[in-house]
């Protein structure tokens, strides 16, 4: 007979279990798997330490625990990745949301907001999980936006993460190579990527988690990682209008790189916004009128 245990004694075990595979914040991560594996949330756990856990509740829980340890990022075991308030649905064929791409959302917000559109017309290039256009038809309620991905099962993802945030009415989701699907006649207001960015030398150094999970074509060009800003920076003048902005994230020591793309004729001097950490992360241009 499997002898019971308390939601703190399950917990110390798990959180022991990942502190000697070398997981970061352990303990964090024993709790949200055991809430998921409950159905609670973590506040659950806290105040109800001294329940027991159900032996089949623990063994599902062995097993997330036992993913964990792999190094199997706990997004893609729990399903569920939180950005800019809003639940996003995550599988390992998109990469997982981060926290500086939120940046860009509040940039759109703030330059739709200035330039008083009220039916803004937005572009997201490599949507991926559709965090970036989930969330802006979230905030810009007047918009269009069109989710763009040449991966089937991403636009899988990001079209279920539209239903469950309601925004499917106002989502298109084009299975395409970046702008090639529109036309070339200017009818955007912004023109939005969070491209593969990683260069393909720098893969190695990446987190386990990062390297040996997330989508490799979402990561990286195969390339210096540039390629897709090179592209963008002469495929999006032809779909903008005048005035329209080009808005994308950056990897943490491309800033400068990316900058001399910029054909001065074309576009207005670049803006760069920086992370938490000082870093500039968000790569902001207007095409000249």
């Amino acid at each position: 007979m499997t002898q019971s245990m308390t939601i703190a004694e399950t917990l110390r075990r798990a959180s022991q279990r990942l502190r000697e595979a070398s997981v970061p914040n352990d303990l964090m991560d024993a709790q949200t798997l055991l809430a998921s594996a409950m159905g609670c949330d973590r506040t659950y756990l806290i105040v109800n330490f001294n329940q027991a856990v159900p032996g089949e509740i623990r063994d599902k829980f062995d097993s997330l625990i036992s993913r964990r340890t792999l190094g199997e990022p706990l997004q893609y075991i729990t399903g569920h990745q939180e950005f800019f308030g809003l639940d996003f649905m995550v599988t390992p064929d998109v990469l997982i949301p981060r926290p500086e791409t939120e940046i860009i959302i509040e940039e759109t917000i703030r330059i739709a907001q200035q330039m008083k559109l009220a039916n803004p017309v937005v572009v997201d290039a490599v949507s991926g999980s559709g965090c970036i256009a989930v969330t802006l038809a979230r905030e810009l309620s007047g918009s269009t936006i069109f989710a763009v991905d040449l991966s089937f099962p991403a636009l899988g993802v990001a079209r279920r993460n539209a239903i469950h945030n309601s925004t499917d009415d106002r989502i298109h989701f084009i299975a395409a190579d970046m702008l090639e699907a529109f036309i070339e006649e200017p009818f955007a207001d912004f023109i939005i990527s969070n491209p593969p960015y990683v260069p393909e030398r720098e893969m190695p150094e990446l987190q386990r988690e990062v390297r040996e999970w997330e989508p490799r074509t979402a990561l990286t060009d195969g390339k210096d990682g540039l390629s897709f800003y090179r592209r963008l920076l002469v495929e999006s003048p032809r779909r903008l209008k005048p005035g329209g902005h080009f808005i994308c994230e950056l990897g943490y020591s491309q800033s400068a790189a990316v900058a001399q793309l910029i054909d001065r004729e074309i576009w207005s001097e670049p803006r760069l916004i920086d992370d938490l950490q000082g870093i500039p992360r968000t790569f902001v241009v207007q095409k000249r009128v």
